[in-house]
């Protein structure tokens, strides 16, 4: 062998083929770093050597060719020789068309270094840890890439009746493209049975497990196991198979009926590790599988048993295990999330029920939070800590929970057009968020609201007359469903408010509605209002330069009449809360970005004869109870030491209400009254000449509050101060109602109000997540021109939450929006129409109308294959849960026991009342021996032993120890008429015949 042979085969040892005999761990595996760079980099210097030699040779053209590859080897390992090279190698941004196809269901990017480690310490896919099982030894094909070991990072898409595998960090040395790592053929007959009659609808992956959700059931592939069973309303069943069969046509095996699902048509399924799993025989804890199906979901635990929960109205659509032992999913109502209890044995919903978020014409319910509107929820992800989902077609939610008392957590809604910022609690207000710029002018739309020259004219009427009757606009129906409409001249955009009073005089209650026809219904569906009620308020939003106002009878059948006065229509500043009742524009203002190139824009131009105004609202008389106002407020020029007014809620000067302004000494003044008494805190913290500042009105309790910038400025005592009710009080934003002390030369954004005093921790997320908004460039709203959010994914590495819609992907981290992706800028994609996104770390998944496409950041190699060290086995874990009466509840995740194991569960158990003040104190530890032998139930050694000394107010509280099923959970026992928030810590040490558990 020449010493150019030599040196080629040195390097393809060490680098040139990465899967070589030589070292198929490349200059990144095992003994990689130093000992095969030193080697690699002496082969260069001797292939260099041979090419000059060549170079200078006679006979070069006859050995060009050859040449041309050895250069090409040369220059790939020399471009790497940069100073780090040994300790990262770099991996290149991705943009690559992976796969041409409509026919996309989901995306899912499979990370690995998520997964739980192997009991000692390893991860399950590392290099030739899995060389005993078929896939290693499958050879390379149309359907199996080169790559034995399953992917660090993989890339899974799954269409109706076939999916693919990529490596996301084995990429194409010519294209760069990803390369296959598995897939099936397009018959769907396999290994995973997805025919035309039951096509693949979902996919998830956990711990070495992918889960497909198919027609025909759930099947469940171990990768580790080299095995896949099936789940349908028969039972589970063995597929007579290996991973490398997965395109031949498989029989299966017994059914164990008892782990029937209760429909077949799978949804969604999603997969979770909770503490104490069973270690399966690649000695990782074994996931617990939620599955979505059509009016019912499943729960599969670790142990095999399947239990059912029924009771829903709609196909479960979405369904996501959260970590402390909820089961979020939608299925009950059109616009219904709700999370439940984690069932341990099969329940109805109702009796699961822990939260719930929906449009309050679902009814009430103790714990909830209201949604802005009635939209379908199709779409929904767990999300720091909270819950993300679409809106219909109206754009995307953020929730952010307080498991403790969920009706008080906080909901951000963000579209095309506008972005509120967190709304917290019962929000009823949320107004000047929308990013519209310009000039704005609000003029009246009715020549006589008043009804004082007597005239009817243009109504026009469908089995109904108008008419004026004593300074009243009379309509008599005369027919079934009468009504008359009347044409209002708006602009395409603009939101406007109507505002009317209906008469006692009415013989029925009114009914509201707005169209682009005479008569429809397309802009606003029909409100209905009480007859002898004032102040009545309708929003909508124009599409065209006419709308239609309709008011008829509210009685279906009968002949009524309806007498309305005081109708007013004007343009608004819509509000994005629930309630959906915005501000009225008088005047001109301006509206311009807080700073140069964001979303985020600020309302200013404020006089005596500009402002913006709702008239009376019952929504916002808080009576004595906690409120919060909430808004962005700047004030840089003008006069020093004049009194400028942002926001007052009153009738007359010191009427009952409450008021925020800039005091006479330039700093935050904030004011509440019940017309009599009044508490008024003037603060330290500078409102003129501080920027643009985040400040709050904060009612809790017997205290009046003010804060700036997520910290208390100031409190003061408002223990004399009654109800801020009011039935005459206006709101007004620029100046006070009387039309004294205007927000001169001041910019307002994003305000706010609510029935519920923020908890502190809440208010500094408000202002941590709301500040970045307001800096220069910041973006906040779905990028593109479609407010259809139509695929969502969390990424848990970052937090970055990716929204795929009609026009691209947005990626948010938090309420900032950090890219958008369409077509323009990805050569991944050529369609616009997203159908799912995936995002893990680096690595985001399309999947659109016509391809589906991977995107990737530049990241350095080591970091790519970077893993965490060893989890220990059997360390502690925590629950939570929350009591509201003096009943027992058993808390979850809960300790399972095998048969042939004796298992010590010691439980630190801490409970806290939801609030201000701390009434009970609860304290208790337990410790308690439990065995379980072959075939038999688990029994207590002895009794629930006590350690130190129980802490408790009222003696009826309690915690224990006890044994569920085949589990043992904490019981708390709480007290009557308290919210009591409890949280354990469990220990657990086993020892066993049969199984491994991880805690």
């Amino acid at each position: 062998m020449s010493e150019l042979d030599d040196a080629l085969a040195r390097l393809d040892a060490t680098n040139a083929n990465p899967y070589s005999t030589g070292n198929p761990y490349g200059l990144t595996g095992r003994g990689a770093m130093p000992a095969n760079w030193v080697p690699g980099l002496r082969a260069v210097a001797t292939i260099y050597r041979a090419i000059v030699a060549l170079n200078n040779s006679l006979n070069f053209l006859a050995a060009q060719a050859a040449v041309a590859t050895i250069l090409q080897r040369c220059q790939d390992l020399v471009a790497q020789v940069t100073k780090g090279s040994t300790e990262a190698l770099a991996f290149p941004a991705v943009d690559k068309l992976l796969l041409s196809t409509p026919n996309v269901v989901q995306t899912f990017v499979y990370d690995t270094r998520l997964d739980d480690l192997t009991a000692d310490g390893r991860r399950w896919n590392e290099p030739g840890r899995c060389s005993h099982l078929s896939y290693w030894h499958e050879a390379q094909g149309v359907y199996r890439g080169v790559k034995r070991d399953f992917p660090a990072v993989a890339l899974i898409v799954a269409l109706r009746e076939q999916w693919y595998i990529y490596d996301a960090l084995d990429q194409d040395p010519v294209t760069g493209t990803p390369r296959l790592w598995a897939a099936s053929n397009p018959t769907g007959n396999g290994l995973i049975y997805c025919g035309p009659t039951g096509p693949i609808t979902s996919v998830h992956a956990r711990n070495g497990y992918l889960y497909f959700g198919v027609g025909t059931g759930l099947h469940v592939v171990s990768l580790t196991g080299d095995w896949c069973e099936r789940y349908d309303n028969g039972g589970r069943r063995r597929r007579l198979g290996t991973f490398a069969q997965r395109n031949t046509l498989l029989a299966e095996g017994g059914v164990t009926a008892s782990a029937a699902l209760p429909a077949n048509g799978v949804n969604s399924v999603h997969a979770h590790v909770y503490p104490g799993a069973p270690l399966d025989a690649a000695g990782m804890p074994v996931p617990t599988i939620a599955v979505g199906l059509d009016t019912t979901a499943a729960v599969i635990h670790p142990n095999g048993q399947v239990v059912t929960i029924t009771g829903f109205n709609n196909p479960v659509t979405h369904i996501t295990l959260l970590p402390e032992a909820r089961v979020l999913c939608t299925g009950v109502y059109y616009s219904t999330v709700e999370a439940l209890k984690l069932p341990y044995a099969s329940a109805d919903r109702s009796a699961l029920l822990a939260e719930q978020y929906y449009y309050p014409s679902y009814g009430a319910a103790p714990d909830r939070l209201l949604l802005p509107a009635s939209e379908g929820i199709t779409r929904l992800v767990a999300h720091n800590g909270g819950i993300a989902c679409n809106f219909g077609g109206r754009g995307l939610l953020q929730v952010h929970r307080d498991p403790a008392a969920p009706h008080n957590g906080m909901l951000a809604h963000t579209s095309g057009g506008f972005c509120t910022g967190w709304m917290p609690g019962d929000t009823r207000l949320a107004t000047l968020c929308d990013a519209t710029v310009g000039a704005i002018t609000g003029s009246e739309l009715f020549p006589d609201g008043s009804f004082s020259g007597g005239s009817a004219a243009g109504w026009n009427g469908n089995g109904a007359a108008a008419s004026v009757v004593s300074g009243a606009l009379r309509i008599a129906t005369t027919a079934a469903f009468g009504r008359c409409t009347f044409p209002l001249a708006t602009v395409s955009g603009q939101s406007c408010l109507v505002r009317l009073d209906v008469l006692g005089t009415s013989s029925a209650p009114a009914y509201v509605q707005v169209g682009t026809a005479p008569f429809g219904v397309d802009l606003k569906a029909a409100q209905v209002f009480a007859a002898g009620s004032a102040g009545n308020l309708v929003e909508f939003t124009a599409t065209g330069a006419t709308s239609y106002l309709t008011i008829g009878a509210s009685y279906g059948g009968a002949v009524a009449n309806v007498d309305v006065d005081n109708l007013s229509c004007r343009p608004s500043s819509a509000d994005r809360s629930y309630k959906g009742k915005g501000v009225a524009i008088y005047g001109t203002l301006q509206r311009n970005p807080v700073a140069a190139g964001s979303d985020v824009v600020a309302w200013s131009g404020f006089s005596v004869n500009n402002y913006v105004e709702q008239r009376y609202n019952a929504d916002l008389d808080f009576g004595t109870g906690d409120f919060a106002v909430v808004g962005w407020f700047r004030c840089d020029d003008g006069t020093a030491g004049l009194t400028r007014t942002v926001l007052e809620r009153s009738n007359v000067e010191l009427g009952a209400g409450f008021l925020i302004q800039n005091s006479s000494t330039d700093t935050f003044q904030v004011r509440i009254s019940d017309g009599t008494n009044t508490a008024n805190l003037t603060t330290t913290a500078a409102f003129r000449g501080a920027g643009l500042f985040q400040g709050l009105l904060v009612r809790r309790g017997a205290t009046l509050e003010a804060w700036v910038n997520g910290a208390l400025a100031g409190t003061v005592t408002a223990s004399a101060v009654g109800s801020v009710s009011n039935a005459a009080a206006i709101t007004r934003v620029g100046s006070r109602v009387a039309g004294s002390n205007p927000a001169a030369a001041c910019d307002i954004a994003l305000l706010r109000a609510c029935a519920y005093a923020p908890t502190p921790a809440q208010i500094r997320k408000m202002y941590e997540d709301e500040r970045p908004l307001f800096a220069e460039g910041a973006k906040c709203l779905l990028g593109g021109i479609s407010n259809a959010v139509t695929a969502l994914s969390r990424d848990p590495l970052t937090g970055r939450l990716a929204a795929g819609s009609g026009d691209g992907v947005s990626i948010f981290q938090g309420l900032r929006r950090v890219s958008y992706l369409d077509e323009a800028a990805l050569a991944a994609t050529t369609s616009d129409t997203v159908r799912s996104v995936a995002l893990r770390g680096g690595s985001l998944l399309i999947g659109t109308a016509a391809e589906v496409g991977f995107v990737a950041d530049a990241i350095g190699g080591k970091e790519a294959i970077a893993v965490g060290g060893p989890r220990p086995v059997g360390a502690g874990f925590v629950v939570r849960g929350v009591t509201t009466d003096g009943a027992a509840l058993d808390l979850a995740p809960r300790v399972p026991v095998g048969e042939r194991e004796t298992v010590m569960v010691e439980a630190r158990v801490i409970g806290r009342v939801v609030g201000a003040a701390d009434t009970e104190r609860l304290t208790y530890v337990r410790r308690a021996t439990y065995y379980r032998d072959a075939g038999g139930a688990i029994t207590l050694q002895g009794s629930v032993q006590t350690g130190g000394t129980d802490t408790e107010v009222t003696g009826s509280a309690d915690a224990t120890l006890a044994t569920v099923g085949d589990w043992v959970s904490a019981r708390v026992t709480g007290v009557s008429g308290k919210r009591i928030r409890w949280e354990v810590t469990f220990t657990v040490t086993r020892i066993s015949e049969e199984n491994s558990y991880a805690a």
